[in-house]
């Protein structure tokens, strides 16, 4: 293994990794993916929603392909605003089905892996990258965990010209490349635990007005998080639920709460305890989520490497994409790898275009736009549990309004928005959302 030679090693299986390695095969560099897992998706957790836009870019078939890697097309999403005693749904019909579809990381990373083998990619499952080769500066290859043969129980070494790391949020890598400085504090990552809750056979569709090729996402606010800046998500799968919550590490540390003892008490609300009646949890997990921001992101490229997907902060949480994001970042890193070949430069010169390539890109903007979200969102955390149950107590009381003057429940509307929060209050937090977002 100390004698193979490749135009690119990939670190890591996901869906960034897995998109770089897709474009680089199709355009004939010899391409060496690996992945510490028993196979590509063993070691992720994610049960959400992956859009159609992206992954075409790497699989222009899809969504025709089989076996397919989704669960169900995303034909219904919004918002859910929980209080202590009932929920306030907002939900969306969508104009397309195709548009977006639920998926487990599990499969659907195993099926781009597929497609990225019949592309000419070559596979390295249960494989650790322990460190790179190094020359005056310049990354030239990596160390793995592999004896170099039966004779030699030293660690393998693998020679490439491009290193692309896709190792995703722990970024360990990324620190010894040089690429990070240091550490991630607690409040640049939100911790997520989710359950996939399987329901009585024909129960899904009946508790969630869904027919077979129908999907549900929701991400939920207020009571589910205990009020504290986070949010909770379901999503509808084939057969089972994907529902868990996300809160930022630096609350759960400063309040000393276990997630999963949140997620148990999300549970045990009324209008989830009806919801999930009879299920059966098949799978329990937790994950970092980057929430790095502009300001927090690691140079995305060095001497003989770059970083992509979660590893390089590409998350936008507001607008709920990171999958995409993940793909995204891969295709603009093997355009960059691409024109290194070409110039035959393989030092920061030439793999400065990943990073020209993102800065001209939506994802470069967006990131800018929400550069202090994390800021706002821990600091307006009265935003995750007022207006949740402002707002279904004026939903309770405007529904439940007949035989009554509606002057005086109008009166009354206005007595629960002052109580709740104030007119100045709403006021301010209108003028502060505005001014974040524009």
């Amino acid at each position: 293994m100390n004698k193979y030679l490749y135009d690119v090693v990939i670190i890591g299986g996901g869906p960034a990794g897995l998109s770089t390695g897709i474009k680089l095969a199709q355009k004939g560099l010899k391409t060496l993916l690996i992945e510490r897992g028993r196979f590509c998706g063993a070691k992720n957790l994610f049960g959400g929603v992956v859009y159609t836009s992206s992954i075409k870019e790497i699989v222009p078939e899809f969504p025709e392909v089989d076996p397919s890697p989704v669960e169900r097309p995303v034909t219904e999403e919004g918002y859910f605003f929980l209080s202590k005693e009932g929920v306030v749904k907002i939900l969306h019909t969508k104009k397309r089905a195709d548009e977006s579809f639920t998926a487990l990381r599990a499969k659907f990373d195993a099926f781009l892996s597929e497609y990225a083998l019949k592309k000419g990619i070559d596979l390295a499952p249960k494989t650790k990258v322990i460190d790179f080769i190094r020359n005056n500066g310049f990354i030239e290859g990596v160390i793995v965990d592999r004896p170099t043969s039966f004779e030699d129980p030293s660690p393998a070494t693998i020679k490439a010209k491009v290193v692309v790391i896709a190792e995703g949020v722990n970024r360990l890598l990324t620190e010894k490349a040089g690429l990070v400085t240091k550490t991630f504090e607690p409040e640049e990552v939100v911790l997520a635990v989710k359950e996939v809750l399987q329901l009585p056979k024909g129960e899904l569709e009946a508790r969630f007005g869904l027919s077979n090729n129908q999907g549900l996402a929701v991400e939920i606010f207020g009571e589910i998080t205990k009020g504290l800046p986070g949010t909770g998500f379901l999503y509808t799968n084939k057969t089972t639920i994907s529902f868990g919550i996300g809160i930022f590490l630096k609350s759960l540390m400063d309040l000393n709460l276990k997630p999963y003892e949140i997620l148990e008490y999300a549970k045990l609300h009324p209008y989830f305890r009806e919801l999930f009646k009879g299920s059966e949890t098949l799978e329990y997990g937790a994950h970092l989520i980057p929430e790095w921001g502009i300001k927090g992101l690691p140079k995305p490229y060095g001497n003989g490497v770059l970083v992509v997907g979660d590893a390089a902060g590409l998350v936008n949480p507001l607008f709920r994409e990171g999958t995409n994001l993940a793909i995204y970042s891969g295709l603009m890193a093997a355009e960059a790898i691409f024109y290194a070949f070409e110039k035959g430069d393989f030092t920061e010169r030439s793999l400065r275009r990943y990073e020209e390539l993102f800065k001209d890109s939506f994802i470069y903007k967006d990131l800018v736009m929400l550069k202090d979200l994390k800021t706002f969102l821990l600091s307006n955390s009265h935003l995750f549990q007022v207006y949740p149950e402002m707002i279904y107590d004026i939903c309770s009381l405007y529904f439940s309004a007949q035989g009554r003057y509606k002057r005086d429940v109008i009166r009354e509307i206005f007595g629960i928005i002052k109580k709740k929060r104030g007119y100045w209050g709403i006021l301010r937090d209108f003028v502060k959302i505005g001014r974040f977002l524009w």
